[in-house]
């Protein structure tokens, strides 16, 4: 009896670890992936912001933008985090426009 269940268990842990490898590593990944994503439009949201403080008048688009990738591109791409600056784009425009439609004034 005792072998019996030995070998059970046995042929069960490849069976165990297919599941965890096809179905629980990629939802963990996603989890993270999208944690960092949030996390990410925080930071873009809060570089915008800082922007448009240091440069409360208008026609300063430009400058603004430039702070806030050089600012982003700074934070993430010091570190191991590698964002690309078309990336760091779509997170700007992304965290401009949601301001835009809170009624906050910007560029």
């Amino acid at each position: 009896m005792n072998e019996n269940l030995f070998n059970v268990i046995i042929s069960l842990i490849p069976v165990l670890g297919t599941i965890i490898t096809s179905f629980l590593i990629p939802c963990i990944r996603v989890h993270i992936n999208t944690a960092r994503l949030s996390q990410y439009k925080e930071w873009a949201m809060l570089a915008v912001k800082a922007a448009d403080m240091l440069w409360k008048e208008t026609g300063h688009g430009s400058d603004k933008k430039a702070y806030a990738v050089e600012f982003l591109n700074n934070l993430f791409n010091t570190k191991k985090t590698t964002i690309t600056e078309e990336q760091l784009n779509v997170l700007i425009e992304s965290a401009v426009k949601e301001m835009k439609e809170a009624g906050d004034k910007l560029w």
